[in-house]
């Protein structure tokens, strides 16, 4: 056993000292951090404050802050900003562009309005996008009210009392898109005393197209300026009263017989005398097109086909819609195709139709847009449903029923 018994330890005064310091040092730096705490906060705040202040913002305790939003330039940024180009058309823009499957009303649809009424009822039934009304039919009558002085001149040339306003506005009424057709030259209306706008013989007498105890009848000339300047007011006056689309017709010569050509003269002999075709429809899309009124022109696919189509010279013809009338029957048995004989009246419906309208769209060319019209008296129902399939398989997406 050790000697001296246990030891005890005790605390000296200095070393009490010491740890009294240390506990005062750690007392005094939480004093130090409360204040910093509290001055800081004290300074932020205002500071924060005034910032916001500065742009435009109102401050309150509990609001969480984001952005100010900007509501107007500077002066220096109206300047530098660029006008976003317009991607999108007016509403009646993009309704006179659209593609249409299109029903042709008679003229007699066109006697009251009554009777137009009717007739729209009936077409909405069938399930077609636009109608077609005959403003001025094969023959020359007009069926709307118009304020040609020339029209007014014949007896038999205006048989319409609606204005071509009033009659567009109820097509459109209906849902449809409002399309007019305008026959421009098979017009054998007598306008005036001296036949104004006809064929002229050598000895400025009218010409008919046989004699007149035979019922013989004037035409209009494309050549006469009297006949070109009442193409532009019918077109002008249809178009401004709010029809979508024209479709003209009639840009055909009579057939002339051998005698005929020597009364007129070299007029309609000369082998360019198809440019005043051209011409006669130019006129009136360049009139159509004042109103920013879509112009067809219809040509016939046998013609066509057959290389007879005088008006059909694309390169010089200002229309991108081409209205292609298809009668199947008057279609050639064998024509060239492409370069190549085809043996056409051994196709089925649909293999001719496509192989028809294949070569016109070819022949017209890529940017001008072909529109078959079709009578339906002309096919049975079954060629009629695969004659309807062939046209839509080669992209032709509107097209006209009579």
């Amino acid at each position: 056993m050790a000697k001296g018994g246990r030891k005890i330890y005790r605390t000296s005064a200095n070393h009490r000292k010491k740890r009294t310091r240390k506990v005062l040092k750690v007392i005094l730096i939480i004093i130090c951090l409360a204040v910093l705490v509290f001055l800081g906060y004290s300074i932020a705040k205002p500071v924060h404050e005034y910032i916001l202040s500065k742009s435009g913002e109102s401050v309150t305790e509990d609001e969480v802050w984001s952005p100010p939003v900007v509501t107007e330039k500077t002066e220096a940024e109206e300047a530098d900003k660029t006008e976003p180009e317009e991607t999108t058309q007016p509403v009646e823009e993009v309704k006179k562009r659209e593609n249409f499957s299109a029903y042709q009303l008679p003229e007699t649809a066109l006697s009251s309005m009554d009777s137009l009424a009717t007739a729209l009822a009936s077409v909405k039934e069938s399930g077609y996008t636009a109608v077609i009304v005959p403003l001025k039919a094969e023959g020359g009558k007009l069926y709307y009210n118009t304020t040609s002085e020339m029209a007014k001149s014949s007896e038999d040339a205006v048989s319409g009392t609606m204005f071509a306003g009033q009659i567009a506005s109820v097509i459109k009424s209906e849902g449809f898109t409002a399309i007019a057709y305008v026959n421009l030259l098979e017009d054998n209306n007598r306008y005036g005393e001296n036949r104004t706008g006809s064929y002229k013989t050598t000895d400025d007498s009218t010409w008919l197209d046989n004699a007149p105890t035979k019922g013989g009848k004037p035409w209009l000339s494309p050549f006469d300026a009297d006949t070109q300047e009442y193409v532009k007011h019918i077109s002008n006056e249809i178009a401004g009263s709010g029809f979508d689309f024209i479709v003209y017709d009639g840009a055909v010569f009579p057939t002339f017989r051998n005698s005929d050509l020597s009364y007129i003269g070299d007029i309609v002999k000369n082998e360019n005398r198809y440019k005043s075709l051209v011409n006669i429809a130019n006129i009136a899309s360049a009139a159509a097109d004042a109103y920013d009124t879509e112009s067809l022109l219809t040509v016939s696919a046998e013609k066509i086909i057959n290389g007879t189509e005088e008006v059909f010279k694309p390169e010089e013809l200002d229309y991108n819609i081409l209205a292609v009338e298809y009668i199947p029957s008057q279609i050639p048995n064998t024509a060239v195709i492409n370069g190549e004989e085809t043996a056409l009246a051994e196709l089925p419906a649909n293999n001719k139709a496509y192989v028809i309208f294949s070569e016109i769209q070819r022949l017209a060319g890529s940017d001008v847009k072909i529109v078959p019209v079709l009578n339906q008296g002309d096919f049975s129902q079954a060629d009629f449903n695969e004659t309807i399939t062939a046209v839509i398989s080669l992209g032709c997406d509107s097209y006209i029923i009579r």
